[in-house]
Formats: structure tokens, sequence, C-alpha cells
């Protein structure tokens, strides 16, 4: 049905090559898996094929036909669409015009308001989306903007969706729903893509699977060859079982009674766009993980970026030891915070694309850093030199090549979270908080890194993490909180987490995320 044929890219702004010879063949009606560690070309090779971007040289055949797609609209026209891992939405607009923009139905020149909303609603029944179709499109959470992007396609009645990361930043149940989504999508004819690094649940509904590996197709898999045992080493070749490049770790040092490093009281926060949440009372200690479950609709969101300072609290307060937080980002970075937000449509910006890697790396390090002479940073002039040096330590402690002063937007999503990872950890801050910080990177990776927040942790300092991936959670945390309509509505402790009694843990934490008697 469709090849991809000997496709090379590289990005001119750095000089990196993305793919170098790859291949890649779909078959009608398929769930087709694609697989790699980060930088391996996964996402490059399937924007190629999605039209956002244009090969350097190689070849694509649809049905037999040799096709060159230079935007997504090109691509579109063969019946290829592509669910990016954050799919975008059009502010002002409601949920269905968002979803019929570029498809509207029409009568001659006309535009036919109500047969096209009456068609997204239709398709959203059908597929058991629920959609708030006349609800503003940027108040949809990110599964609520998954399965609008999906719907867009389906009313283009494309025959190829490319699923990018679907379910990287969903919970538990979101990804389970999502998978499901996938099934029926395949049942009715179409041909399902998935980008993933979460190899388990995509093996179990994928009847074959293509493994990149430094821009090259390593290996191509049918269901009986599955095994995540085979598919890791063919991922990482002679480099697996290597230790991942991080920044170092550090020598455990916990205090022999652990201190309170932040701490709530009351505190309540309410702000478009947010779900409100409070009274909520919570304590960060020194020495230990804390997990934070619950869908972003119950206010996970809210209350981390109320404690790093970006919502300010509409009642209570954010105490560090007995005094007060000052208010704002600054204040919290002040008192020894480092925070790191998933960007699930709505989240504070972590990273801008436009800046280069070195502007981005050194935003919040750059103070640190005046010219040694007085006079030249009594005028806020800063030591250029200290301030590459920073720059090119935290870029090999990501295990990130290149000239650090090309554009954030010439490296992958994974390159990236790295970097983000690396330079929250760099601050060696008192109080950390992130959101979903193993996003877009391989299995090797997030293992890495959950052993580099556990170090954090056993050297003195308060982790809090929301992880979407509730065994995650429950094998870093060392207490948990689950919120469920804007308030903590269960806490467990270590012993509750481990040995025989963690399959209590996850039921009593999954019941009360949604809201059920909590056993």
């Amino acid at each position: 049905m469709l090849q991809l044929q000997n496709i090379y890219k590289t990005f001119p702004s750095n000089g990196a090559r993305a793919l170098e010879g790859a291949d890649f063949e779909l078959r009608q009606g398929e769930i087709h898996a694609v697989f790699g560690e980060n930088g391996a070309g996964k996402s490059t090779l399937m924007q190629i094929l999605a039209g956002f971007q244009q090969a350097d040289s190689g070849k694509i055949t649809v049905d037999g036909k040799t096709r060159r797609f230079f935007s997504p609209a090109d691509a579109l026209s063969c019946g290829i669409s592509m669910v990016r891992q954050r799919p975008a939405i059009c502010p002002g607009l409601r949920v269905w015009e968002a979803c019929v923009l570029g498809a509207e139905t029409r009568r001659g020149p006309f535009f036919q308001r109500r047969a096209s909303r009456d068609t997204v609603s239709r398709l959203s029944r059908e597929w058991g989306f629920d959609l708030p179709v006349e609800a503003p499109s940027e108040s949809l959470d990110a599964a609520g903007r998954q399965k609008a992007a999906v719907l867009a396609a389906l009313l283009r009645k494309v025959r190829v969706i490319i699923f990018d990361e679907a379910t990287a930043i969903l919970n538990q149940q979101e990804s389970e729903n999502i998978f499901a989504l996938l099934g029926r999508l395949a049942a009715s004819g179409l041909t399902i893509v998935i980008i993933s690094h979460k190899l388990d649940e995509t093996l179990a509904i994928a009847r074959r699977a293509t493994v990149l590996r430094k821009g090259r197709t390593a290996a191509v898999l049918n269901r009986q060859e599955f095994g995540a045992e085979k598919i890791i080493p063919l991922m990482f070749g002679e480099e697996y079982g290597k230790p991942a490049v991080l920044p170092p770790k550090r020598k455990p040092a916990v205090p022999a009674a652990p201190q309170t490093l932040l701490r709530t009281e009351s505190l309540s926060a309410e702000q478009a766009g947010y779900p409100a949440i409070g009274p909520i009372n919570i304590e960060l200690r020194g020495g230990l993980v804390y997990g934070l479950a619950g869908v972003r609709e119950s206010g996970t969101e809210t209350l981390m970026l109320a404690l790093a300072g970006f919502l300010r609290p509409a009642a209570g307060r954010i105490l560090t030891g007995n005094a007060v937080m000052e208010a704002g980002t600054l204040g919290f970075r002040r008192n020894g915070g480092a925070y790191l937000g998933m960007d699930g449509g709505r989240s504070i910006a972590a990273w801008d694309n436009e800046l280069s890697i070195r502007d981005n790396l050194v935003i919040h390090a750059h103070r640190r850093f005046p010219q040694p002479s007085r006079p030249l940073a009594g005028i806020g002039l800063l030591d250029g030199r200290r301030l590459r040096e920073w720059t090119r330590r935290l870029m090999r402690q990501a295990d990130i090549a290149g000239p650090p002063g090309v554009k954030a937007a010439s490296l992958s999503g994974g390159m990236l979270q790295r970097l983000l990872v690396a330079r929250e950890l760099a601050e060696n801050a008192r109080v950390i908080i992130m959101s979903e910080p193993g996003w877009g990177l391989d299995g090797r990776r997030r293992k890495a890194l959950f052993a580099l927040l556990r170090d954090a942790a056993d050297a003195g300092k308060a982790v809090l993490l929301f992880l979407s991936d509730l065994n995650d959670l429950l094998e870093l945390s060392d207490e948990i909180f689950a919120m469920c309509r804007g308030k903590i509505v269960l806490y467990l402790k270590r012993d509750a987490l481990r040995g025989k009694d963690s399959s209590a843990a996850k039921n009593r934490i999954n019941a009360a995320m949604s809201g059920a008697a909590i056993p």
C-alpha cells in the first residue's frame, strides 16, 4: 500500500543527520508500531510521510505511484493524517469548528454551519468520544485534544492515521481508552501507525513493528517475533547495556531528621483555564519522593503550577520552613525550587524553539555568572566563557552533540526533554517539582532519570512528581497524594506502596482518582 525507500534527512541548522537511508512499509488495515531510542529518526520519518517535513532524498510510493509531499495537505490528498505529540488547537473556535476547519460542509460557496456541527456531533457519538462540541477548543484536556484530532482526520475520510507518542502525557485510564480506540479504528478498515516508547502496551495491539536505530531501519518484525527482549537490543545496538548519559550521581547525604522544605496551609487556587483546587494541606520533607496521582481535570496541574509560582493562590499560604514563600516563579527559585512542567496544551512553556540551545539552558543560571570585573558586572554584563562552559556541560550530560548556538527547534522532542531535565537538576534545588519528566525518553533513559530523582531524594531533597503511569509512580514514590475534584482525597505512605500491599494501593489510588468509594 505504502513505502518509503532510502530516506535521507539532514537539518541544516546544526548539520544533524536524522535519517540515513531509512525504509518503511505499511500494509492496508494493519496496526504498525515504530520503535527507536531518542533521536533515532522515528518522528522525522513519520513527519516526512505526513508532509510536515521533506526528505533530502528517497522515494515515497503510495498504491504503486511515486509521490512527493510538500505539505500536510499533499499527504491528506493521499489519505494520510498525523496526530502529533501535542495536537494543535485553534483558540477562539468551538470544538466542532476546529474539527471541520478546512473540511466544512458547503452548499455551493456557502458554509453550512448546522450540517457541519451535526456531522461532528454524530461522529463523536458513534466513536464514543462524547466531546463537548460547543465548548471552546482551548478548554480540551490532553485526551480530548487527541480525540478531536482523530475526529478531524475521520471527517477528511483518511485511510492512514499516524500517532506520535499518543499516550505520552495521558494517565493510565486515558491511555487504555486511546489504545482501545486504535483497535476500533483498525477494525473499521483504517491503517494505524504508532510511534511509542511504551513497548508492552503497543506490542499488545500491533501486527508488525519497524525498529529504527541512528536514522536507519534496524529491523521489521512480524507479530510472532515480538518481545521486549528482542526489540530493545535492536533499538540500542552496541549501546545496549551501557548506562545512559545524564547528570552525574551525587553521594547521598540524608539528614538524620527529615526537614520540612515546603508546605501548604489551606491553599486554594482559581484561574481561568485551570481546574480550581483547595483547600490543600500538604507537607514535603527532604529525603522523600512524593507522587501525585490524578487526572488533570482533578487539579494536579493547577497544584503544581501554584507551588512553582505560576499561579497566584486565591487563599491560603505556601511556606518554606516557617516563612511564607515569596510570590511568583522567581520567589520559588530563590527559595530553592526547580520545576519542569509538561505542556499538556495549557501549561507554562519550559522551552522556546526560536531561541538557541544555549539561551534556553542558561535561562535560570545566567545571574550566577556576572563578569569578574566589578564595573562590568555592575552594569549587568555576564561572563560569556563560564556560560559557554555551563551550556556544554549540560549538553554532555544530556548526551546532545552539536553547537549550542543553533535553534532548539532543530532537536527532537526526546533530546529537548533530556536537556530540560539536565537544566533543572543542575539547579541543585532543595525542592524538585516535575510533571512527566520521562516524557519522550526511551526506556533506558527513563530508568536512568528515575535513578537520578531517587538519588536527589537520598541527598536530602524533596521531590514531587506527577506521572501518568501509575506503575512508575508506585515504584518510585515514598508517599503518594491522590487528587479528585480539586482536593487531596487519599494519602499513602511507603509501607502501603511496597510488596504485597502494592496491588491494594493501586486499587485504592484508582478509586480515589475516579471519585469512587475507596476500599
